[in-house]
């Protein structure tokens, strides 16, 4: 018994004095405890002291830090007496994230939009240096009343997973549309152009007749984005058409196209046009009698010009029920820079074309049709085609299934920008 009873003291003893030296070893941080790191900032080693009744011991130090990856990291740092008893005390170093991200927005940062319009949003996309695409957790604020004159403010706002914040605002101004020609019209070229594009055939986005980036001045466009998606077009000039066969064609593949339409045509196709937009196609303006646009982009013409685009404006509205989309196409891809600002002052977008062959010239078979469609697609192609071509109608079901295997979505026009 007084055996067992020793060596319980012994070992009671021995863990005392493993005790008394485990506390007189100290370790004495040099620099603060926790450390915060920007994204990217070096980090430097401080270091430690360690002693025990007032000798120095060494001190080694184990470290994983990674200033390229945000997160939280924990510097070691132990220290042995002369019994092999170790202490150890640690460092906490936070890495985090301080760059704001991006929010650009499509369009312009002041977009203008006619009294009792629609405003349609032109888009946005957000971009965060470490979390990468988080467009879909930006909160916009839209207080847009187009029934009122003004100027108006959207914010965007978007906070990345370091609760880093941007806000960016766009200002929309709602304005009666121009009802009187201005000044400033005659000093706008109204030399009378013909829409043309060089279609190259190597699936390269093509030129066209104007510089693209003068055009978007004038709220007019000829090429989508620049990423595999093709817009359909077909532009109306009679009643001798497969219009509602191709309609009927595009729905059932799940595509949305666009058909610039002019007055007689909307007037005897009612039903087919509810039907149209109710399917998710949009309705472009064509003006009401295919008239030659730049003929009435003068002072004497310009109420005629207006009258024409009114009464597209005026019919659809009661066919629908609601505005028209604000797009717009010259009758023959006739143009001019004057005759695209008065567009634009009248609220609308002006949509040419990157692909196109001669399919109003006579009737060509579907071979013809599919060889020239095939031959023209490249990223962001507007295609303009003629809906009283029946080798384009009957190319179509063939020409979507080869995009669709490339890889290519079809869009609306007026989604573009």
């Amino acid at each position: 018994m007084q055996r067992k009873t020793k060596i319980l003291w012994f070992l009671f003893f021995m863990w005392l004095l493993w005790i008394s030296t485990y506390f007189l070893i100290k370790i004495e941080l040099n620099g603060d405890k926790e450390i915060n790191l920007k994204l990217g900032e070096q980090y430097v080693e401080l270091g430690a002291t360690a002693s025990m009744l007032h000798n120095n011991l060494d001190v080694t130090v184990k470290s994983n830090v990674n200033t390229n990856n945000i997160g939280t990291y924990v510097v070691s740092y132990k220290s042995r007496n002369f019994l092999g008893i170790a202490r150890t005390v640690k460092r906490i170093v936070k890495v985090y994230d301080n760059s704001k991200p991006q929010i650009k927005l499509r369009g312009s940062n002041l977009e203008k939009v006619i009294l009792n319009d629609s405003y349609i949003e032109k888009g946005y996309k957000a971009i965060d240096k470490i979390d990468g695409d988080i467009t879909d957790k930006v909160v916009v604020q839209n207080n847009v009343d187009t029934t009122k004159e003004g100027i108006y403010e959207i914010t965007y706002m978007v906070q990345d997973s370091s609760h880093n914040k941007t806000v960016v605002k766009r200002m929309v101004q709602v304005q009666k549309r121009v009802n009187t020609y201005l000044d400033l019209y005659d000093k706008i070229d109204n030399n009378k152009r013909s829409w043309w594009t060089d279609n190259k055939f190597n699936q390269i986005r093509p030129n066209g007749g104007a510089d693209i980036d003068v055009l978007r001045e004038y709220n007019a466009y000829f090429l989508g984005k620049d990423e595999k998606i093709i817009y359909l077009t077909f532009d109306e000039g009679s009643n001798d058409t497969y219009l509602n066969e191709i309609a009927n064609l595009l729905t059932k593949n799940n595509i949305a196209a666009t058909f610039f339409l002019c007055g007689h045509f909307m007037e005897d196709h009612k039903n087919e046009i509810q039907k149209w937009v109710s399917n998710g196609h949009s309705i472009g303006n064509h003006t009401f009698h295919h008239r030659d646009a730049v003929s009435y982009a003068t002072e004497d013409g310009f109420k005629e010009f207006q009258k024409e685009i009114i009464d597209m404006e005026t019919l659809y509205q009661n066919i629908i029920g609601k505005p028209m989309d604000k797009i717009f196409r010259s009758p023959k891809g006739e143009w001019s820079y004057r005759e695209l600002q008065i567009v634009k002052d009248m609220g609308y977008r002006s949509y040419f074309w990157s692909a196109d062959y001669l399919d109003f010239d006579k009737t060509y078979s579907k071979e013809y049709a599919l060889e020239q469609l095939l031959s023209r697609y490249h990223k962001g192609a507007i295609y303009m085609l003629h809906p009283k071509q029946k080798g384009t109608y009957e190319a179509l079901q063939e020409f979507i299934n080869k995009m669709k295997g490339l890889g290519y979505k079809f869009g609306l026009v007026k989604d573009i920008y």
